[in-house]
């Protein structure tokens, strides 16, 4: 085939129930052009017997020892021929027409490097559990992003030429690796969430899923990754008001968002603004967006006076 323009990357270690689903939502895609990487890490389940079973010539089929996601998300990024590499988790569905509305997303911005989108989480039986509507505004979603990872990782469509720019993802980071690169990676006006549900990311409970059964791992992860960038932001802030001030949109270590927390944001905001460079209106902008977080929190049920 000639060179495609994007590369589907997929990383599977057993768990293969949804992958015949998983694989054929990829074959299926409106918009062809695509080479499809499938890395069997190591699996003790048949992944090779099932992925053998589509005659697809797109398929680049990789068996190797277990060495986890991480790495083998980087040697799939190293092998990939196309401009673009679309991530793909074994056991979700990518909606028909995902490739072709995030290209087209892509070519009508040419600062674009990352373009993910809504997406539908869903049970084992296909029966859909919650929609996520993520944060479209691109300075507003960068801002959010010191705190929690706003995007579903499986979803992202991401130039290749980026990924190497800030190094891939980074291999000594085990768990929510997507959230630690979306930090190194993201820029005020380098990304765009497509306002529909385009993938579907499915949650089942109980099981030996990864998602599921690192779930607390997960979570702590995340919080040294949110502290790092609020870090980048306000260098002089400590863990005492970190987990505080991260209250204000995640609480996990605080019940409740806490005073403390909410009076540090103008302090963290004009670090963050100098970390991006922000002025002017989209300077304002944003600090009439964060005030309104200030404000609902501060009415609402889950504020304390503590």
């Amino acid at each position: 085939m000639n060179a495609p323009e994007v590369t589907v990357l997929m990383s599977v270690h057993n768990e293969t129930r949804f992958l015949a689903a998983a694989v054929i939502s990829v074959l299926e895609q409106s918009w062809g052009g695509f080479e499809f990487i499938i890395i069997d890490d190591g699996s003790t389940e048949p992944v090779a017997d099932i992925v053998s079973g589509f005659r697809d010539d797109r398929i680049r089929f990789i068996r190797q020892d277990n060495v986890g996601l991480t790495r083998s998300l980087n040697r799939g990024i190293d092998m990939a021929c196309g401009k673009y590499i679309a991530r793909m988790d074994s056991d979700d569905i990518c909606v028909r027409t995902r490739l072709e509305k995030q290209l087209n997303q892509m070519a009508q911005d040419p600062r674009l490097e990352i373009v993910g989108s809504f997406f539908d989480i869903i049970d084992e039986n296909d029966g859909l559990i919650k929609s996520r509507i993520l944060i479209t505004d691109q300075v507003y979603r960068l801002w959010r992003l010191q705190f929690h990872n706003n995007y579903a990782h499986g979803s992202m469509l991401i130039l290749k030429s980026a990924l190497q720019r800030v190094g891939k993802y980074d291999e000594t980071v085990r768990y929510a690796q997507d959230y630690d690169l979306w930090g190194r990676l993201s820029q005020k006006d380098n990304s765009c969430i497509i306002p529909e549900a385009l993938y579907k990311y499915r949650l089942i409970q109980n099981s030996a899923q990864v998602s599921t059964r690192n779930y607390d791992d997960q979570l702590n992860a995340a919080i040294l990754i949110s502290n790092k960038s609020l870090k980048l932001s306000n260098p002089g802030f400590t863990d005492h008001q970190l987990i505080h001030v991260r209250s204000v949109y995640w609480n996990f270590q605080l019940a409740t968002v806490s005073k403390e927390g909410l009076s540090l944001i103008p302090q963290l905001f004009t670090g963050f603004c100098n970390r991006y460079g922000l002025d002017g209106e989209q300077k304002d902008a944003l600090w009439t967006i964060v005030q309104q977080d200030i404000t609902e929190r501060m009415e609402s049920n889950s504020y304390t006076n503590k």
